[in-house]
């Protein structure tokens, strides 16, 4: 299992609030759901070094934002529908951002170029 570190909330995680209020929990009780459970990778993809991860909490379920970001830094933290993800380089997206790490998820020069493979084990480390 890979435990990787992450910054919620504040410039790292800009939708922590509105994602909190949605829900009705606080924005303590959103990273505790999220950062106390273990994730599988289920698939990578979509832009270069993207994790799909699942199941999420029931309790964090949420559609997809109505319109997506032009710009989603890489290393964001993201929530939508019944899975949380990792942004592994800058681009589009319309999930909702929660945190932010600094571990690559993607790079180039690397071989293979991505940090995770289908059926790994991830947990998120971090706090407000």
């Amino acid at each position: 299992m890979v435990l990787v570190a992450v910054r919620y909330g504040g410039a790292d995680g800009p939708d922590l609030e509105e994602v909190s209020e949605r829900l009705g929990l606080t924005a303590g009780d959103v990273v505790r759901l999220h950062r106390d459970r273990r994730y599988t990778v289920l698939a990578t993809g979509f832009a270069p070094g993207f994790v799909y991860l699942g199941p999420l909490h029931r309790r964090l379920r949420l559609p997809r934002r109505a319109s997506p970001r032009r710009v989603v830094l890489a290393g964001s933290v993201a929530i939508a529908e019944a899975q949380t993800g990792i942004y592994g380089a800058a681009g589009a997206g319309g999930w909702w951002l929660i945190g932010r790490t600094e571990e690559p998820t993607f790079d180039p020069g690397r071989r293979p170029p991505t940090r995770f493979e289908i059926g790994d084990l991830l947990a998120f480390d971090g706090g407000l």
